[in-house]
């Protein structure tokens, strides 16, 4: 096991962190935010990805499209349910594509 040192330092924790602190956010946030955490972690998760050689470039447009529109729920709700759509939208053709 690492270190505690090594471990506070380590991207797959603070992942970790990331997902505990926010499922403990979210009993007191706007319905939204949960929905924004997870888009927020899957970019991070995509970060993660990408340090080990496993985020092709279609991953990639998914972190960049979560990157420039996760800001949508802050001022336009239904925008922000939109863009979720078109982000699951987005996730199921490369699915598809992967099983040809």
């Amino acid at each position: 096991m690492k270190s505690l040192e090594n471990i506070l330092t380590d991207d797959h924790f603070k992942l970790l962190a990331f997902l505990i602190t926010s499922a403990r956010g979210c009993v007191d946030e706007p319905i939204l935010y949960g929905p924004l955490r997870l888009v927020d972690a899957a970019s991070r998760l995509i970060d993660i990805m990408e340090k080990e050689g496993k985020a092709n470039e279609q991953i990639l447009k998914l972190q960049e499209l979560i990157e420039e529109k996760k800001d949508l729920v802050m001022y336009d709700e239904e925008a922000f349910v939109n863009f979720l759509d078109e982000l699951s939208r987005e996730l199921a053709k490369i699915i598809k594509e992967e099983r040809k």
